[in-house]
């Protein structure tokens, strides 16, 4: 069957990772997603671990995806940018305020040329307001909005978190707000600009720490792996050296990690009784459940907490991610055609539509590895192409 977005075309003008990787799930569901970089290429290119000129970030973001290199600051380069513009459904972009007013291409020019369009801009705060055109990245999208106050150890300073949260979660933000945008225009005929920010994003992430605050002024702390409402609710170390995360939230799981470990007697102790009694004594109980889990191997101590319908899982590492039969039994590892590289992996698709799948197509490109074949298409002869080629317009 065809894909779900078939015959919808992105152009991602977008760099990093949150607009970048929105742009990439729609590709993952069959758009014609094509990037469109400057002649030095995607920011994200260059940082982390690199095999030749491409980096782990890039290629992990960057799938589904035709890649041209376009230079729009350039007359010739912005004329070719808004004859693509013309094709298009969807433009993704997170340039600041003053850098689009500067190249000339922000919504109201852009409408000029296709009055349709969905342009969909992605920034650290908001397009205006006291904080607009402010640069910002993710960690300060965490440190405003709360998230990280909640995050880390009791006693310790407030943490990120290791992933890039508010860079993914406005991606997923913006692939949501693509499909709004393109049944509005399919209802009422018309295009609009949508605009995304990193902090709202994870202000919408945090429901449950907003309702309390908002309900009873409640603040939650620090609590690491553990929860302020429930205990045991936490990670323990195996014999091997190993860690298990697991989670009980009332007396039927908490009776059934006390099966698990061998240790039914807690059931009855008047200390761990009831849900705050667990909690009142959490570093007793923590201790308690400590020592059995430290009599066992990683993988006899899962087997336990299976059979026992207990909340558990392994503490993985990557290797150990991509080799657990679960991920591998949803595809979450994809191999691809790399133009440089060859062979590579890259993350699959987590939206399972059973009817008309979405698929991974198109590795990462290299800079500029479609420039040519898009050039074509858009009716450009040879000659044409190699006169953009020597003033820099494309490469």
């Amino acid at each position: 069957m065809a894909l779900p977005l078939g015959g919808i075309r992105v152009l991602d003008i977008a760099s990093m990772l949150a607009g970048p990787y929105g742009a990439t799930m729609l590709g993952d569901m069959g758009a014609d997603v094509i990037k469109i970089e400057p002649p030095y290429g995607d920011d994200s290119r260059t940082i982390g671990p690199k095999v030749e000129n491409d980096s782990g970030l890039y290629v992990g973001v960057n799938r589904n995806k035709r890649g041209m290199v376009l230079d729009l600051t350039k007359p010739e380069g912005k004329d070719l940018y808004f004859r693509l513009v013309r094709t298009a459904d969807i433009i993704v972009e997170n340039l600041r305020p003053q850098a689009k007013t500067k190249l000339g291409i922000g919504y109201e020019e852009t409408c000029k040329h296709n009055s349709k369009i969905i342009y969909i801009s992605v920034s650290a705060f908001g397009q205006d307001g006291p904080y607009g055109g402010r640069p910002g990245i993710d960690p300060l999208a965490q440190a405003l909005t709360g998230f990280m106050s909640v995050t880390g150890e009791r006693d310790g300073k407030p943490m990120k978190a290791g992933p890039a949260i508010a860079d993914a979660t406005c991606a997923n933000l913006v692939a949501f707000a693509a499909m709004v945008g393109l049944w509005t225009r399919e209802q009422q005929g018309i295009g609009q600009q949508i605009e995304l920010c990193l902090m709202d994003g994870l202000i919408h992430v945090q429901p449950a720490q907003v309702g309390q605050f908002f309900l009873s002024n409640y603040l939650q702390p620090r609590v690491g792996n553990a929860s302020p409402f429930y205990a045991p609710y936490g990670t323990f170390t195996c014999k091997d050296g190993r860690n298990i995360q697991i989670a009980s939230f009332n007396d039927k799981f908490f009776r059934n990690i006390c099966r698990a470990i061998e240790r039914e007697d807690l059931t009855t102790d008047p200390r761990f009784e009831t849900v705050d009694g667990r909690l009142e004594r959490e570093p007793e109980l923590n201790d308690i459940i400590q020592a059995e889990f430290a009599k066992n191997n990683t993988a006899e101590m899962m087997r336990r907490l299976t059979e026992a319908d207990v909340m558990a899982a392994p503490v993985n590492t990557f290797p150990e991610t991509f080799a657990d039969p679960q991920v591998q039994h949803n595809q979450m590892a994809v191999e691809v055609e790399h133009a440089r590289v060859g062979k590579i992996k890259v993350g699959g698709i987590p939206a399972k539509l059973k009817k008309t799948p979405g698929a991974v197509r198109l590795a990462p490109p290299t800079l500029g590895q479609h420039t040519w074949e898009v050039l074509q298409e858009m009716g450009l002869s040879g000659e044409e192409v190699e006169q953009l080629k020597q003033k820099g317009v494309v490469k």
